[in-house]
């Protein structure tokens, strides 16, 4: 462990903080598959697949059911606008605003929201990986979600216009870090440095800091909107670091992460939480603002 400078090493239920560092070049794309859609169409209580029926209001959930859910994997990648009026997208803007710290940055509100879809093999490997931590860490028993899963903001480039108004299409552009991520989500095979920087090594960054995704957020081509992504990630036991640590590939044994606290005298402002598995984490819904 020598070399972490001032890194305290403590166990992390649900950091209340957390960054969004790296910019990763993408697969070559493939087509995406869902449908153009608008949150003006979907109704007030339609389902985002079939539309034909109510989404399950007790689970808050954007499908009808079992077989809409199965469509939605079926026709990944790609995006479904969230109505204003769903739950889900109070739910999620209400966690963006409120982890809008930065004072010297002017708050823009979320104007649209998108769930990712992902397809089931997808699903099924960030599912086993979750499961695994699950069983090294008992999260569960402890009142803590499984696998310590949380959300957190990540901001990329977006070299299109994906999520502007009519614009649900994930874009053909290789050098789109926003539609690759989408599409075949992060990889650390495409990991490359944004800032030429990366404090905590060779990882996946996000934070719970909105204000400080926005940073990272920039876009390609002209618009009024910026977007940033909301992941789900799989937290585990965090390893508390205040100091840089460069050459990490992976975070100290018997932890699943790193916790990049900002503290007085450390090197950070604001939080970060770096994974260092891809199954580790999965783009879940696209924030436009």
């Amino acid at each position: 462990m020598k070399g972490f400078g001032l890194m305290v090493q403590k166990l992390c239920s649900a950091n209340p903080h957390l960054q969004s560092q790296q910019q990763p070049q993408r697969h070559q794309p493939q087509p995406s598959h869902a449908p153009a859609v608008v949150g003006s169409s979907l109704g007030q209580r339609a389902c985002v697949i079939c539309k034909s029926a109510p989404y399950d209001a007790a689970r808050e959930s954007l499908f009808c059911g079992y077989a809409c859910l199965k469509k939605a994997e079926a026709i990944a990648p790609g995006i479904i606008e969230i109505p204003m009026s769903h739950p889900k997208f109070r739910n999620i803007a209400h966690q963006f605003t409120q982890k809008w710290l930065h004072t010297n940055v002017a708050f823009r509100p979320p104007k649209h929201i998108y769930i990712v879809l992902q397809s089931a093999s997808q699903k099924a490997s960030y599912a086993r990986y979750k499961a695994k931590v699950e069983r090294e860490g008992n999260f569960v028993a402890s009142g803590r979600t499984e696998g310590n899963e949380n959300r957190r903001f990540h901001g990329s480039t977006r070299q299109c216009r994906l999520g502007d108004p009519g614009n649900t299409q994930l874009c053909s552009n290789t050098n789109c870090p926003l539609c690759g991520i989408l599409r075949t989500s992060f990889d650390l095979a495409f990991f490359k440095v944004k800032t030429g920087f990366a404090r905590f090594g060779r990882g996946h960054y996000t934070t719970a800091t909105s204000s400080k995704s926005d940073s990272y957020s920039t876009n390609g081509s002209t618009s009024s909107y910026k977007a940033i992504i909301m992941t789900k990630v799989v937290v585990g036991r965090g390893y508390k670091m205040t100091q840089n640590a460069q050459t990490l590939t992976a975070p100290p044994t018997g932890f699943h992460s790193v916790l990049g606290e900002p503290v007085q005298g450390g090197k950070l402002n604001y939080d970060e939480l770096v994974v260092y598995d891809n199954d580790a984490i999965r783009p879940a819904y696209l924030i436009v603002y």
